[in-house]
């Protein structure tokens, strides 16, 4: 009996503490939203990996365009060879150099961490994109060419990864709509469906089968929230392989401290495939 007393306790604490909740977007008559959820099962590799704060450089390295605004980066954290490129772009007011400090612990595991700075001066290093991801979209590119001129080979090109917060969402999604050889995978925290606009969604079902993998990311307490529903729904029915997270906890901006447990999953997602 008492091997029944023991697969009882199993039972119900499987049924507490089951795993969070995702969306998985179906494509091909297939869901992935398992495999999405499997990185969770292998955390402590997280944690083994995980990037040594005290040997991230404090402050990024400065990168200076021609006519604009300077974008910001930090190396890969590990190896040297070809590495992609996880492209950062900022909130409205956002500042790009303080921006970069804080992702590079959770995106240099990844390769290379780019952030440009949006057109707009707002005073005190804060930066806007001016609601214009046409010369968005200029300035990102001349960033990315910029840091493979400096670094040759070891900059890839092809496969990159948008991430892109608030403004710096509408400027990330209608790019990668427009760029999907160059940044076929997004992360992209509080989407809203009226960043694409009917011209977005068009160029959406021309591109859909180079787009990678999309990953929404937006807190259950962010007026967006519905909106981000309204994507995944674009995304999915466009025959995208999306993934949905809506954290009950998160308002519109991640705290500091809790920013690599919240986004190591969904970049370590996007970026296990080729």
């Amino acid at each position: 009996m008492m091997w029944r007393f023991f697969s009882v306790l199993a039972l119900t604490a499987a049924l507490v503490f089951g795993p969070s909740r995702f969306a998985g977007a179906e494509a091909n008559g297939k869901t992935d939203s398992s495999k999405a959820d499997s990185s969770k099962s292998d955390s402590s590799k997280t944690d083994s990996k995980k990037t040594d704060a005290s040997k991230t450089p404090k402050r990024p390295e400065r990168l200076d365009l021609p006519r604009m605004a300077p974008a910001f980066y930090y190396p890969p954290a590990g190896g040297r060879g070809l590495k992609p490129v996880l492209v950062y772009l900022h909130g409205r007011g956002g500042n790009p150099e303080a921006d970069c400090t804080k992702w590079a612990p959770v995106a240099r595991d990844f390769g290379w961490i780019l952030c440009p700075s949006g057109p707009e001066d707002r005073g005190g290093g804060s930066r806007a994109w001016a609601n214009n991801w046409l010369a968005a979209k200029n300035v990102v590119d001349s960033a990315l060419a910029a840091l493979r001129d400096k670094f040759g080979r070891r900059v890839q090109l092809r496969g990159n990864t948008l991430i892109g917060f608030s403004e710096g969402a509408f400027v990330a999604m209608n790019i990668g709509v427009r760029e999907p050889e160059v940044y076929n995978r997004w992360l992209i925290l509080a989407a809203n469906d009226g960043y694409w606009g009917g011209e977005g969604q068009d160029e959406l079902v021309k591109q859909n089968a180079r787009i990678k993998r999309v990953y929404l990311l937006t807190g259950e307490q962010d007026g967006v929230v519905d909106n981000t529903r309204r994507v995944f729904d674009i995304l999915d029915q466009a025959g995208v392989h999306v993934i949905m997270r809506t954290p009950e906890w998160l308002m519109h901006e991640t705290p500091v401290d809790r920013m690599r447990r919240l986004y190591i999953r969904p970049l370590r997602w996007l970026n296990d495939i080729p």
